[in-house]
């Protein structure tokens, strides 16, 4: 299912809450009327993009699960990341016109998707709003580059443990790191898709971590780490020092 870019539906939530650490620097009520009228809700499993479509938006995730994809002409899929609640996606390659990634909703979810005009305004009249999202662009880098380098270099069980302590940290940034638990919700196929496994490797390495002690998982993809030091280890991580570089403080 194609999601039209343009079908947008009106919605009233408040431009502070939808852009956390702005509300010091203020929004002016056209501006708030403006942002009000680019509000996207998302059914599940659709496409809001596909790559080489044409990008007039930059998206703020309300609600959701979005996955970044890119495929070969054979139909081998990479997703290369995956957008949560919080996040802003600027799907545009570098001439700012054309969709670089697909981009699909793999839960139902709400987005604000703001077109490029009123962002570059919105961000050039408020400093605050323009330091968040350099910050948060930069933590997309940074989790990028760390996945990049176990996808390369590592192998099957340290690119799912670092997948899931990255997830643990995105989903439960509040967490001490001792009782993580969270869902997940993706197929194997998927989450194979993200760490460039087979959803066999990827079945086999998590019953794996699950015989050893690491890790129980319950109903589909509910995951509860049970010796996060471990799972860190496999990942090749230090969990606070990576929270740094992927979690802005203030995000």
């Amino acid at each position: 299912m194609v999601f039209a870019e343009n079908q947008y539906q009106e919605g009233t939530r408040d431009t502070a809450w939808v852009f956390p650490g702005t509300a010091l620097d203020g929004f002016s009520s056209g501006l708030e009327s403006l942002f009000s009228q680019h509000v996207l809700r998302l059914p599940n499993n659709c496409t809001l993009l596909i790559e080489g479509d044409e990008c007039r938006a930059v998206y703020y995730v309300r609600a959701g699960w979005l996955a970044l994809s890119k495929a070969l002409e054979g139909g081998q899929n990479q997703i290369i990341d995956f957008a949560l609640p919080g996040d802003i996606v600027d799907p545009s390659g570098a001439d700012g016109v054309t969709a670089s990634v697909t981009v699909e909703a793999l839960t139902d979810g709400a987005l604000a998707a703001m077109p490029y005009r009123s962002w570059e305004t919105m961000t050039g009249e408020r400093p605050a709003l323009h330091h968040l999202a350099h910050r948060m662009e930069s933590a997309m880098h940074a989790r990028r580059a760390e996945r990049m380098l176990r996808v390369g270099r590592g192998a099957a069980e340290m690119r799912l443990a670092y997948a899931l302590v990255e997830f643990c940290i995105r989903i439960s940034p509040d967490s001490d790191g001792r009782n993580c638990e969270f869902h997940i919700p993706l197929t194997q196929q998927q989450l194979g898709d993200y760490v460039g496994l087979s959803s066999v490797h990827v079945c086999r390495t998590l019953r794996r971590m699950a015989r050893n002690g690491i890790l129980e998982m319950r109903d589909h993809m509910d995951i509860r780490v049970l010796d996060p030091r471990s799972l860190a280890c496999l990942a090749g991580v230090d969990v606070e020092a990576l929270k740094r570089a992927i979690m802005p403080q203030g995000a």
